[in-house]
């Protein structure tokens, strides 16, 4: 029987719940909960919990390096990544290779070159799509401003002031993806919850919208870096 590592983390909640991560688990319980209480749900768990680790274990592999020779999934295509030298510095896909070119490059030089890439494709591709479609929705005047960072969980956001915000990460998976997220965020201008007509609202401008979900839950791993 395999050992892993528990966080045992005490909350105001009425039920004990599992988090895995890669090599790691958090176990949340209640406050009052015994320790035989917590022991033995773990127990009970363990097989699913071993199950989870491995799976982690191997999206933790799989996850994106920048580095020369390295394997980027790139709209839903597998490229090596090649460091070019050169004096202008950019990002250029060809055929089956994600070129970063630039002077003397580095790993860390290459990461912040595509991380410029992206955010410049976010804004050019996301920016309009998202205020077009808000027009089309009749909530184009709720939008105070569009966003991008990077988050470790969240690949969009909208606040209750209409701020939309995207993880510009997103613009390494393809654009119906892309467009599900825009999509998605823009609804919630219109209904601020995930309810039955929230749903219904994303279904009528992106139907079919659980596979590119499922793409995401699948795939996202490879995404960050």
């Amino acid at each position: 029987m395999s050992q892993f590592q528990c966080e045992i983390v005490r909350q105001k909640r009425k039920t004990l719940g599992l988090y895995v991560k890669h090599r790691w688990v958090e176990v949340r319980v209640p406050m009052r909960a015994s320790k035989r209480d917590v022991e033995t749900f773990i127990a009970t768990h363990r097989d699913w919990i071993e199950e989870r680790l491995i799976a982690e274990a191997q999206r933790h592999k799989n996850r994106l390096r920048i580095e020369h020779g390295g394997k980027i999934l790139y709209k839903a295509r597998e490229l090596t990544i090649e460091f070019r030298d050169n004096r202008k510095e950019r990002v250029i896909i060809e055929d089956k290779t994600f070129v970063i070119q630039g002077h003397k490059l580095t790993p860390a030089k290459a990461r912040t070159i595509v991380e410029k890439y992206l955010q410049s494709k976010a804004k050019e591709y996301i920016v309009p799509r998202a205020t077009g479609l808000a027009q089309h929705l009749g909530v184009d005047k709720n939008i105070t401003d569009i966003r991008f960072r990077k988050t470790k969980t969240k690949w969009g956001h909208c606040t209750s002031k209409g701020v939309l915000q995207y993880n510009w990460l997103i613009m390494l998976a393809p654009n119906s993806v892309i467009d599900y997220m825009i999509s998605h965020e823009v609804c919630h201008l219109k209904h601020m919850d995930h309810s039955k007509r929230f749903w219904s609202l994303v279904d009528s401008v992106c139907p079919n919208s659980d596979r590119f979900i499922d793409w995401l839950r699948e795939h996202e791993h490879r995404l960050y870096f």
